[in-house]
């Protein structure tokens, strides 16, 4: 069995390669070892647990920041990330034996936060005497949050309005990565399967449009119309959700909304349905309902559950409802590591300045910032 000294060196191995690839955060770790910018501050961190989370703490550790980590979803939490962590002497919350995990990082009175939902800054603003300066949000899930808890008495960036996340990250890194995760779990080859995308924002269009170049039969489901329209001029089929099941070998939803699909709907799925999620948080899929509709649970291997419902229909599950790429800490790191260096700047930017309350547009000169850092890491990596 894996000793935890085990599991921190595979991570540490794993950022390692990470590093040699695309060094993009360390050419910035080398400058804020330099200029210290967070010298004597604290700096709370609510992000899924994955190696490159612990890209980005290491450096802004060199950076003088005192960082205090809280698992955004203990579903996408990877142990030798938090081995590895904690051999850093990073003080890490998983959450385990019931432990309020957002309290725990505020207990440490952070400066400042980064939150890929909005659980941890919705904690910190309900403290009596909250220590919270200025926060970053990463997910958009997490700005619709902060948007309906108004007014804002702190600034918070919103890393989603700028225009590297969509068109990079959500797009590129999520889209590849998805599909990388149903190939490694299931050894399903994908070209020529019927798929079916659940949600037509920035994530569900990085899906659609990886599963048609990996030579997927692809149609979109989507309940906006204007979305809905997109898609069609994308040259996606839009039927409704009880068609789609009907004919799709593979299912992935990307909506952020919870229980978008339930059993009753996967009662009349084609049989043998590989179902998964790629948008925020764990609840799309409510596998919950599904697990205790199931007649027969069969665990076929690690993140791979077959559940065979009354009436002989089965559907797999992956990931058990939780982003998948996220779940098997897999997929290209560059789209993630860039929006982790605008999460950089952008604290970096935060510690310099006075903002007014409220949400705050990303500065589009971070984001060139970051694009230039890029650049310059993709061209250092390139064997030409």
């Amino acid at each position: 069995m894996a000793t935890l000294e085990d599991l921190a060196f595979d991570a540490e191995q794993d950022l390692g390669r990470t590093k040699a690839f695309f060094p993009i955060l360390p050419r910035l770790g080398n400058g804020w070892a330099l200029s210290r910018p967070w010298s004597g501050r604290t700096i709370g961190l609510n992000l899924h647990l994955t190696t490159l989370t612990a890209a980005l703490v290491q450096e802004l550790t060199l950076g003088g920041a005192r960082c205090v980590v809280s698992a955004a979803n203990p579903g996408t939490t990877d142990a030798a990330t938090v081995a590895l962590l904690r051999s850093w002497n990073v003080a890490v919350h998983t959450g385990g034996d019931r432990e309020d995990r957002h309290q725990q990082v505020l207990d440490t009175s952070p400066d400042l936060l980064v939150d890929a939902g909005f659980d941890l800054v919705e904690a910190a603003l309900a403290a009596p005497e909250p220590t919270v300066r200025a926060a970053v949000l990463t997910s958009r899930s997490g700005v619709v949050r902060a948007r309906a808890a108004r007014p804002l008495p702190i600034p918070v960036v919103d890393l989603t309005a700028g225009r590297l996340h969509d068109a990079v990250e959500n797009r590129h890194g999520i889209g590849e990565a998805v599909w990388l995760a149903v190939s490694a779990l299931t050894g399903i080859h994908l070209a020529g399967r019927r798929a079916a995308v659940v949600g037509y924002g920035p994530v569900g269009r990085g899906l659609a449009t990886w599963a048609r170049h990996a030579g997927m039969a692809v149609e979109v489901v989507e309940a906006d119309p204007v979305r809905r329209l997109f898609a069609h001029y994308d040259g996606f089929a839009t039927p409704g959700l009880p068609e789609a099941l009907a004919r799709a070998q593979i299912v992935a939803t990307a909506t952020g909304r919870p229980g978008v699909i339930g059993v009753a709907a996967l009662r009349e799925a084609r049989s043998g349905l590989v179902l998964l999620n790629a948008g925020t948080g764990g609840d799309e899929i409510d596998v919950p309902a599904l697990r205790r509709a199931a007649e027969v649970v069969d665990h076929m291997g690690q993140d791979v559950v077959r559940y065979g419902l009354e009436g002989g229909t089965t559907v797999t599950v992956l990931g058990d409802g939780h982003p998948l790429n996220i779940v098997l800490n897999s997929g290209s790191p560059e789209p993630v590591l860039l929006q982790h260096a605008v999460v950089g700047l952008s604290l970096e930017w935060l510690a310099q300045q006075a903002l007014t309350p409220g949400l705050q547009r990303v500065p589009d000169d971070l984001e060139v910032r970051a694009a230039e850092l890029a650049l310059d890491a993709l061209a250092s990596s390139d064997p030409a």
